[in-house]
């Protein structure tokens, strides 16, 4: 069987959607939707023609014009009704999003986990994925990758590849007029959603960068220096320098270091550090491999930021 599989959205001029079925592909991404209010308009209408042909899934096109929240909530709107066997995919790859694309994706995925309980797989082409995300996030996401250049699967620092779009210029199928976006799949167990089994506790989650400003703010409120006696550049980047500021903070003490905690941990935020708190900080701890003590060190402040 061929190993390859196809994305279209409403941009590829489809000559017969039933002849795309016949296709002996691995599946068919369709374009849900871009930003928090455009949909593809073709999508409806190729779901209905290849559904229960060859497996199908979704993808959104990440924008930097809106939150990442709501387009998350947009996308899974468009998806909840539909059957799907390919794991959903966040096409990241907006030259305005620099910069601030780790920070889009993590918060757009985290958002749709929220929904649908389900990982995403990124889509994006290799230098984008060089330039803009770190090898951290690299090795805690899955990657379609794109590279019109490589005779092989491209290799990108830290990137569990599931598929290689190798061109844009495919004329393989009679079932388009013009170009097609064409990939090869590399690992059918990152591909297909019957074969995902990612716990929750896998999804990492980082506070958006306003949060992290917030924290610092206080710590300078507050009078904790960092490790060069420094108070801290209200810059929204969670570094060692803000680690090294953080206090220990456990049953007893109260605050809004211990309000964005339990922001942070999903509780009711009241600024005591009570037995729900500790409670809360020992789940976190353990989802997270750390020894649940409910006492928030320098490790569990690691995790809280994301490092």
């Amino acid at each position: 069987m061929s190993s390859k599989f196809i994305d279209i959205s409403e941009h590829n001029t489809i000559l017969s959607i039933d002849a795309i079925g016949q296709c002996n592909l691995k599946g068919c991404i369709m374009k849900a939707t871009e930003g928090t209010t455009y949909i593809d308009h073709a999508m409806e209408i190729l779901y209905e023609g290849i559904n229960g042909q060859l497996p199908i899934g979704f993808y959104h096109y990440l924008t930097s014009t809106s939150e990442p929240e709501t387009q998350a909530q947009s996308f899974w709107n468009r998806l909840k009704d539909k059957q799907y066997q390919i794991i959903p995919v966040l096409d990241v790859e907006q030259d305005s999003l620099k910069y601030k694309a780790q920070n889009y994706s993590e918060r757009f995925m985290a958002e749709f986990y929220k929904l649908s309980g389900q990982n995403m797989i990124i889509y994006s082409g290799r230098c984008y994925i060089n330039d803009n995300f770190d090898v951290s996030f690299r090795n805690d996401n899955t990657w379609w990758i794109a590279d019109y250049s490589a005779n092989d699967t491209p290799s990108v620092l830290g990137c569990k590849v599931v598929g290689w779009q190798y061109t844009e210029s495919c004329h393989d199928y009679a079932f388009n007029n013009g170009d097609l976006d064409c990939s090869i799949l590399i690992d059918e167990d990152l591909f297909y959603l019957e074969n995902a089994t990612t716990p929750i506790t896998s999804v990492t989650i980082r506070p958006t960068s306003a949060e992290i400003q917030v924290l610092q703010n206080e710590l300078n409120v507050q009078g904790f220096t960092d490790k060069n006696g420094n108070s801290l550049e209200v810059d929204g980047v969670a570094g060692e320098l803000t680690l090294s500021a953080l206090p220990l903070i456990k049953t007893g003490c109260t605050g809004n270091i211990t309000k964005w905690l339990q922001v942070q941990v999903g509780i009711t935020a009241d600024g005591a550090f009570g037995e729900e708190t500790r409670q809360a900080v020992i789940t976190y701890q353990e989802n997270k491999s750390l020894d649940g003590d409910g006492i928030v060190g320098q490790n569990t402040w690691r995790k809280l930021l994301g490092m």
